[in-house]
């Protein structure tokens, strides 16, 4: 005999395009062979976070990524907690937890939270959503918002907060979900992937969507794709007994779940008479780290009234002692003594000293990110690794505390990046004055700074880079009042540019290491350098020189590139941790950096 059961099958599509619609993930969780937990089928997450750019300097505001991965954590591990309730009484747990433990991001104004948060368990779908969020359903000939269907979904108000509603209804075999945060980029074309949705499987679907990337580098998409379909398995699927161990072994540490290793829900009923009685070793429950915010899961114990209590057990302890009354007392007093140092040295480096909180937060998530970016190194993904560690020194060099941990920590990321970088060390000369030559050049720059992203001087004319063009402004050394001529033609510039240095050719970058060449209006080529940088990064070449040098302010690094391929000669290393203030090419293999303390250094 066999048993027939709904199962959906989930492909996350992350696609990262324009930064300007913030940070977007998907999630998708099961059970882990839990038997006990089939019941509840699977979990799915669309989390969007965008941090207001008047607010990003707040050092209180939350780093966006963790917001959704906080969010996904607690959802995965409240829904998976009590096995034995109902998916509608679990989802209804979530959602209360979420809204109790996650208040405090909602009250930060410059911060836009969009959340969907579904499940499906046999038959049953229910949804909640935050902000905005989408659903459709692609069912025989035609494609359905959930959300908005009252036909065949209903809507169900559970509490008065942030995740207020429930959306519940039924799925069939054959039915294909998309459920997605609902960007401008994705609202364009959702009459396009509503079509795509009834015509294609899930990889020519899958392959449909990703193939937008190559006509529009600027697309964005955080979506989940799960095709429902029916499943087949013995109805009498009997499982091995498993011996009761001697001791509990609690070490083991749970992850993240792909449901395509899911096996088919089943009630609570079938669970009892299908199956014998399996003991096996519990699993610890996963704990979501929260790194941007004095967040707590529980309630803290506060250090000051956990020491206040010490005298007192201990005056309990020595009244039973046979000791006389004056020795009690001269014990206590040097207790007490010893407990008020220990109070003030509490509220010094504990309770009263929010810089030090927050700097160990940064070492803690850079050490962190250290260890995945060497992952990435041995999986070649370079640019991964060089995001994390270049991520961990911008946030070290943001909190502008030094100290024994920070140093060593810097030292850490340094040596893990001098590898991927192929790093060249290198001796700056110290120089009097800028060369009268170049002096020039910095005057008509700085008077023009402001006019876009990123501006250049060739043949004193100034070319101007913007968001989305090139301008040219000619004899700019004449006057900075001129006005500007579009140069950029049909041509698209790429992803959030950034940099920009001309020799004739125009090369434009961004800070994922994307160079595009443009020669006359038009675009030549474009290609990945998967090198990383910041903001402030400058890019600088010269006619005659073969190289284009990226310039990291931040790392002090110069990364000399191939003009033709784009790839990665070498990295000059200058010793100094010290950020550069400015960088300009001086002839053709020269670079001129200043200091912060005014000195003016000579670089080759």
């Amino acid at each position: 005999m066999q048993r027939i059961f709904l199962k959906p099958t989930p492909r996350e599509i992350v696609i990262k395009g324009n930064s300007k619609d913030g940070h977007t993930d998907v999630f998708a969780y099961d059970y882990h062979d839990d038997d006990s937990k089939r019941g509840l089928g699977g979990l799915f997450i669309v989390g969007n976070v965008k941090q207001d750019f008047a607010n990003t300097e707040d050092e209180n505001a939350p780093n966006v990524a963790y917001v959704t991965n906080l969010i996904a954590s607690l959802a995965k591990r409240e829904y998976y907690s009590r096995p034995e309730i109902s998916p509608r009484d679990a989802f209804s747990a979530t959602l209360k937890k979420i809204n109790d433990v996650v208040e405090e991001f909602f009250k930060n104004k410059g911060l836009k939270i969009n959340v969907g948060i579904l499940t499906i368990a046999g038959e049953q779908i229910l949804i909640s959503k935050l902000g905005k969020f989408k659903i459709i359903l692609g069912r025989e000939s035609r494609t359905i918002d959930i959300l908005n269907n009252i036909d065949l979904f209903n809507k169900e108000q559970v509490v008065e907060k942030e995740f207020s509603n429930i959306i519940s209804g039924k799925i069939m075999p054959g039915d294909k979900l998309f459920a997605f945060y609902p960007n401008r980029s994705i609202v364009a074309r959702e009459k396009t992937i509503k079509a795509d949705l009834l015509k294609f499987d899930s990889d020519k679907f899958f392959e449909k969507i990703n193939s937008v990337k190559e006509s529009k580098p600027d697309f964005d998409c955080g979506a989940l794709y799960l095709s429902i379909n029916s499943h087949k398995e013995p109805a009498m699927a009997k499982k091995p007994k498993i011996a009761i161990p001697d001791k509990i072994d609690t070490s083991v540490s749970p992850a993240k779940s792909d449901l395509n290793k899911q096996e088919p829900p089943i009630n609570q009923s079938q669970r009892q008479s299908d199956e014998e009685l399996v003991i096996s070793k519990p699993v610890p429950e996963e704990i979501p780290r929260i790194i941007s915010s004095e967040f707590s899961l529980g309630r803290k114990v506060n250090p000051l009234l956990a020491s206040a209590r010490v005298p007192i057990k201990i005056f309990r302890s020595l009244y039973k002692q046979n000791i006389n009354i004056k020795s009690k007392i001269v014990i206590l007093s040097l207790i007490i003594g010893v407990l008020a140092i220990a109070i003030v040295l509490i509220k010094t480096f504990v309770v009263l000293n929010p810089e030090q909180r927050q700097i160990n937060t940064v070492i803690s998530q850079s050490q962190t990110n250290l260890k995945l970016a060497q992952t990435k190194i041995s999986q070649n993904d370079l640019i991964g690794a060089r995001q994390l560690l270049i991520g961990s020194l911008s946030d070290i060099y943001a909190v502008n505390i030094t100290g024994d941990k920070t140093e060593k920590t810097k030292r850490d990321i340094y040596d893990v990046l001098d590898k991927v970088d192929k790093t060249v060390e290198v001796s700056p000369s110290l120089l009097e004055v800028i060369p009268e030559e170049l002096n020039q050049e910095v005057s008509t720059l700085n008077a023009a700074k402001n006019r876009g992203i990123a501006i250049d001087l060739y043949e004193n004319n100034l070319y101007v880079l913007t968001a989305d063009s090139i301008s040219k402004i000619s004899d700019a050394n004449q006057g900075a009042d001129k006005e500007a001529a579009q140069w950029l033609k049909s041509a698209t510039l790429p992803p959030e540019p950034s940099m920009i240095a001309v020799d004739g050719n125009i090369y434009v970058m961004n800070n994922s290491g994307t160079l595009a060449t443009y020669y006359k209006g038009e675009k030549e080529s474009e290609t990945n350098t998967f090198i990383v940088s910041n903001s402030g990064s400058v890019l600088l070449t010269s006619k005659d020189s073969d190289k284009l040098y990226l310039v990291n302010k931040t790392l002090s690094r110069i990364y000399e590139l191939d003009k033709k391929s784009g790839s990665l000669v070498r990295t000059l290393k200058t010793g100094s941790s010290d950020p550069f203030v400015d960088a300009y090419l001086y002839g053709n293999n020269t670079i001129i950096v200043t200091a912060k303390d005014g000195r003016i250094w000579e670089v080759k």
